[in-house]
């Protein structure tokens, strides 16, 4: 026989299952914060934790197993990954490395997705019609470099662009030529600073990004430019 406060006792399991509802609803609340920042951050967070349902986490990450591609284990994945907060630091440290030293206001810092983005006019590297990088563009460049340095899980992508004027000369038969040497003559002077080839890439888009429309000098000037796009690297 069991008295009336026995009775009113919750079952073990009912114990365990609000438990379970209420941390749920912590996950739901975490994703949906980190869904109105960014949609890929959040796809990939929402990846991650349907597989952790059936795999194992450690090390302060989730493991993915029965749910990846073929059913291949892929490596843990930090928080700090799943969150975008890596990129997010990379962001905040290259403005104070670029901080009050700024070569014009054509140079600009931002996030695209879970890239980093520095973007830079190209008269700061180079003079009108050359690939051949100006004197002072090597205060600029050994910025970068530590940057790179600090940073070598990430790979640099180097962009060249032009503006949509025609150039012909015995070195540059258009555009093209002209916007790939110039990420070339970047990509070799990270090199020689001892920044992995392996790391890197330089293409060159001529005239086909531009960030503005070409209808003046100014904003032709906007897209004469060079970005480094810094992306972390698959593991």
């Amino acid at each position: 026989m069991t008295t009336d406060d026995e009775d009113d006792m919750p079952s073990p399991w009912a114990v365990t299952m609000a438990d379970m509802f209420t941390l749920l609803m912590c996950f739901f609340i975490l994703l949906f914060a980190v869904s109105s920042l960014d949609s890929k951050r959040f796809d990939n967070i929402l990846s991650a934790v349907q597989g952790a349902l059936g795999g194992i986490g450690g090390s302060g990450g989730v493991m993915l197993q029965g749910g990846a591609p073929g059913g291949k284990a892929v490596k843990p994945k930090s928080l700090d990954e799943l969150t975008g907060l890596e990129e997010e630091s990379l962001l905040q440290d290259m403005r104070q490395e670029f901080k009050g030293r700024a070569p014009d206001e054509s140079m600009q810092i931002t996030m695209r997705g879970n890239q980093v983005v520095l973007q830079v006019g190209g008269q700061v590297l180079f003079t009108p019609g050359s690939s051949t990088l100006a004197p002072q563009a090597q205060g600029f460049l050994d910025r970068v470099v530590r940057v790179a340095k600090n940073y070598p899980d990430y790979r640099v992508d180097i962009k060249g662009h032009t503006d949509p004027r025609p150039i012909s000369t015995a070195k540059f038969e258009s555009n093209w030529e002209l916007s790939s040497l110039r990420a070339t003559a970047v990509l070799r002077y990270l090199i020689d600073r001892g920044v992995s080839p392996k790391r890197l890439t330089a293409t060159g888009y001529a005239d086909t990004q531009p960030l503005v429309s070409n209808t003046s000098e100014e904003n032709m000037a906007k897209n004469r430019r060079v970005e480094f796009v810094l992306e972390k690297k698959e593991k």
